[in-house]
């Protein structure tokens, strides 16, 4: 038993060392692409949210009533749940969590 774990950490060791380049340059692409996917999301994110709140406001304007931002519904009194659930959800959005 002792002998096989042996070998198998020489072997181990031995196809790291032939291959540390690769393991490296393919976890910077990992890490930069994952990057870049957060970072469009994040715009993508924003640029929506802006588009939404001009056309927001300007219903409003028109129509003389207020408009709930968070699902686009004519604004009422939230409950207590309600205020809770939207502020746990706006906790963990990724759009908040790497800003």
């Amino acid at each position: 038993m002792k002998e096989a774990i042996i070998l198998l950490n020489n072997h181990l060791r031995d196809v790291f060392e032939k291959s540390t380049t690769w393991f490296i340059i393919l976890l910077l692409v990992q890490l930069i692409t994952i990057w870049l996917v957060i970072y469009i999301y994040l715009d993508i994110e924003n640029s929506n949210y802006h588009y939404y709140m001009n056309t927001k406001t300007s219903l409003e304007g028109i129509h003389h009533v207020k408009i709930d931002s968070f699902d686009g519904k004519i604004e009422k009194e939230l409950t207590t749940e309600e205020q809770l659930l939207r502020k746990h959800n706006r906790k963990w959005h990724l759009k908040y969590l790497f800003k």
